[in-house]
């Protein structure tokens, strides 16, 4: 498959996600007379979102345009303050949501070997933030769960070096979009958020092969 196969078939799978999402968050994005989750309909939501009708129903494939929702970035964030969720959540694949959960289930691990504890101290005390320390850090904590190995032992295939390189820049470039410099954010995160880092970067790694 080329690259541009490649990028087109995210592209639809994202979007189908899209759809899916917002469906579903629109199963229970309203209430009935006693409080208890019911559907929006796509009026609703259409006025929630300030969003035309007949742009959301496009979205939603109740218009007779076959080709994939491919909404702005402005719909995406208003679609979903309307339904209360982050925008990115909408966007998010199964195993986007499978790499939050076996994140989770790793950082709870690990956080019983006293190594990583040990390490995992260090990191919460760290004096800078910059995307060169978050990242030296993601690649540490990649190698302590053994997520990461050596892209250059001899004794493997070029594919799989090839891999192991892309495992390691993946698992990078996910640390580094972490907003460190905002509020909310602080370095007694860095643990957990370093080992989902690691986790969904070798979720991510073969798409940048």
């Amino acid at each position: 498959m080329s690259q541009e196969q490649e990028e087109n078939s995210m592209f639809r799978e994202v979007s189908g996600c899209f759809v899916e999402a917002l469906r579903r968050s629109m199963r229970v994005a309203s209430e009935d007379e006693d409080g208890v989750p019911s559907a929006l309909s796509q009026a609703e939501l259409a006025e929630r979102a300030d969003v035309g009708r007949s742009t959301l129903a496009k979205y939603l494939g109740g218009g007779n345009d076959e080709a994939p929702a491919n909404p702005d970035l402005t719909i995406i964030c208003r679609l979903a303050n309307a339904v209360g969720v982050p925008p990115a959540l909408l966007l998010m694949r199964p195993q986007d949501w499978a790499s939050l959960a076996s994140g989770m289930l790793t950082f709870r691990q690990a956080m019983e070997d006293p190594t990583f504890i040990t390490l995992a101290s260090e990191l919460r005390s760290m004096s800078s933030t910059t995307s060169q320390r978050v990242v030296e850090a993601a690649l540490r904590i990649g190698r302590m769960l053994k997520i990461i190995e050596d892209e250059h032992e001899p004794k493997v295939s070029q594919e799989v070096r090839d891999f192991r390189r892309a495992l390691k820049t993946s698992i990078s470039t996910t640390a580094a979009t972490i907003p460190f410099r905002v509020d909310g954010l602080a370095t007694h995160h860095l643990p957990a958020l370093l080992t989902l880092c690691s986790i969904l970067g070798a979720t991510n790694a073969k798409a940048i092969r």
